[in-house]
């Protein structure tokens, strides 16, 4: 009976118990139609992808269909104990599915006999190899071979060997020069690794330092000393192959100051010479040379090459630059931020990192960013942007807002042909043409055009931006002059040809109370009114207005007196650069004893600064002092002084 009576208890706990609860099923996977700057990125299993610092690679499957490859540094355990380099695979650019790890970083030299992936991979390597791919696969926080700092894995790329049939990636691949070294970056050296398919694995052959020109033949930038003996380093880095199927490598080098462009074997594992029989101008050239410049980013257009970069600021973003040449190997000739108004600063808080050829026949090009998060590495976001032609092919990026590629329009070089006055009035387009005639490989036609205040809202040296009617548009040099300047100095002390222009503009409307670019605090030998500098300085830079400058020494204050003036209400314009931006230098501004400027910052990029509601008493005097607030000393580049009222 109890037998029965438990049979019967359970049969009807079994009636009465609920329904088994299911696992809660996944979620289901994100699909993307569009890029979306900045906000979260989930592969097609629901994960952030991990693809930092990367680059994209276009190629075919099976099938014959285009597929894309996101190669890049997994950060999924933060700075350190990095997995290696993840990849990544899609066929529309917005959805990708995660392939794995490409290249393996390492936790133990152990793995070469107890783990089958390391085991297989490297089975031939002699003992001697072994150490090599441990030395630089090593990315463990906390070792247990002697070494106190772990190997560091940055910036991979990849490309394809038509020839060899098989893919090579390079790495910025650094870490300590000795057991005891504590810096993670002293090897300052460019890794390879190579595989027979686009996911990997990877195997990696070695790292080295790679081309510099000799000890001799040029200063070492910023101190006037030798180069640095051991030369070759590099760091932030790409890769770039021509369409005659020569691969190239990019990097910044020097100490960051510096970017170098390399040849590579026919097998892109090794540069086109070694470096000591390496000749400049046929394996490699050394440019941009003292710019301070890294995260290089490379492609062609129309027979033009371009190159993107960065400033070197650690993790903090920065204004980008880009620079062209005719010739990889020829000379590069900057043009400037690719950024206008919004952004521009700080290149919409990121870095580049690589160029996605998205239609190269017809000039679709998108640009890929990281916007670094130092406390939160595996999640920092990825900022894809559109990139745009102008005049000439002049390059345009952003803005960081949602897009997809329907908006990356085709592209056919143009040009403006209407000559354009050399000056320009401060925030005045009135003078400016409402037509420009515009040449095309179809001719030429007239187009209507709208001018942009905001390019010419400062003083100085600008690049004024007109849109043409159907939306494209270009810049111009000119010289922004306010209106009743009464002082206009190039604190260089040279008769640049933009400030004869800033000086003949002034003079149209009389009162100018300077003859001469600068002078030491006197009389001016011309007009008769006391003005200069004072304080131990000297005069440094050639070119123009803002690279030409006068810089302090002695950690003094630079101090500029302007007599003469009418009582009235003034602006003090001031322009600011630092050919040295890796000094980084800032200032205290004072006119006539008040603050106006707490802390003014000097960077790679001319900057102006308008000082407005000077009073000016009887004594018809203005006291500009420029202070160092850092241990660098500081500079100024030019001084205008222009009457209010």
């Amino acid at each position: 009976m109890r037998l029965i009576r438990l049979a019967v208890l359970s049969a009807t706990l079994t009636l009465l118990a609920p329904a088994a609860i299911a696992a809660p099923a996944p979620p289901a996977p994100t699909t993307y139609n569009s890029f979306r700057p900045g906000a979260e990125w989930l592969d097609t299993t629901g994960q952030v992808i991990q693809a930092h610092g990367g680059q994209v690679v276009p190629s075919t499957d099976d099938q014959g269909r285009r597929i894309w490859y996101w190669y890049g540094e997994d950060r999924s355990n933060g700075y350190f104990d990095s997995p290696g380099v993840h990849v990544y695979a899609s066929y529309d650019l917005y959805n990708w599915k995660d392939e794995g790890l490409a290249l393996r970083a390492m936790s133990s030299p152990d793995q070469f006999t107890n783990d089958k992936y390391f085991a297989k991979l490297y089975k031939h390597y002699t003992a001697a190899q072994k150490e090599i791919v441990w030395r630089d696969l090593s990315t463990n926080s906390v070792r247990t071979d002697g070494w106190a700092r772990p190997s560091i894995l940055e910036r991979p790329k990849v490309i394809h060997n038509k020839a060899t049939g098989q893919w090579i990636m390079w790495v910025h691949s650094d870490g300590p020069s000795s057991p005891t070294g504590t810096s993670t970056y002293a090897r300052a050296e460019a890794g390879v690794a190579i595989a027979d398919s686009p996911t990997g694995p990877f195997r990696w052959i070695d790292s080295y330092r790679l081309n510099r020109v000799p000890s001799d033949s040029v200063p070492w930038c910023g101190t006037g000393s030798a180069f640095d003996p051991a030369g070759g380093m590099a760091r932030d880095m790409n890769l770039f192959v021509d369409d005659d199927g020569t691969a190239y490598i990019v990097y910044s080098s020097e100490e960051n100051r510096t970017m170098y462009i390399s040849k590579l074997n026919k097998s892109y594992t090794y540069l086109s010479a070694p470096p000591e029989k390496a000749v400049q101008g046929k394996d490699f050239v050394r440019t941009l040379a003292c710019n301070q410049r890294e995260a290089p980013a490379m492609f062609k257009s129309e027979g033009t090459y371009y190159l993107i970069t960065s400033g070197a600021t650690g993790w903090d973003p920065n204004p980008a630059r880009y620079a062209t040449a005719t010739s990889v190997l020829g000379q590069w000739t900057d043009k400037g931020s690719p950024i206008s108004g919004a952004g521009a600063a700080d290149t919409y808080r990121s870095q580049s990192t690589s160029v996605i050829p998205v239609d190269p026949a017809r000039n679709k090009y998108a640009f890929m960013g990281d916007r670094w998060t130092p406390d939160d590495l595996a999640n920092a976001p990825y900022i894809w942007m559109p990139m745009s032609f102008g005049e000439g092919g002049s390059l345009s990026i952003g803005p960081d807002q949602e897009w997809t590629l329907h908006d990356l329009a085709p592209y056919q070089r143009w040009t403006v042909e209407t000559a354009l006055p050399d000056h320009v009035w401060l925030n005045d387009t009135s003078t400016l043409p409402a037509a420009v005639s515009v040449k095309t490989a179809a001719g030429s036609q007239q187009v209507a055009v709208t001018w942009d205040a905001s390019t010419i809202a400062q003083p100085g040296p600008a690049s004024l931006r007109g849109a043409l009617s159907d939306g494209r548009t270009f810049t111009r040099s000119v010289m922004v002059v306010p209106h009743n300047v009464r002082y206009a100095v190039n604190a260089g002390g040279a008769a640049t040809a933009d400030w004869q222009t800033l000086m003949q503009t002034a003079a149209s409307e009389g009162a100018l109370l300077n003859s001469g670019p600068e002078q030491p605090l006197g009389v001016d030998p011309v007009t008769g009114t006391t003005w200069g500098y004072t304080g131990s300085s000297a005069p440094a830079g050639s070119g123009d207005l803002y690279s030409t400058l006068r810089y302090a020494k002695d950690h003094e204050a630079l101090v500029y007196t302007f007599g003469g003036l009418e009582p009235g209400t003034y602006t003090v314009h001031a322009g600011y650069f630092d050919p040295w931006p890796w000094a980084n230098r800032a200032a205290e501004v004072t006119v006539n004893g008040s603050v106006v400027d707490q802390q003014r910052l000097f960077t790679g990029t001319g900057t102006a600064a308008s000082y407005s509601g000077i009073a000016v008493g009887a004594d018809g005097n203005i006291t500009v002092s420029i202070a160092p607030t850092r241990a660098p000393d500081i500079q100024v580049s030019w001084l205008m002084v222009s009457r209010d009222s």
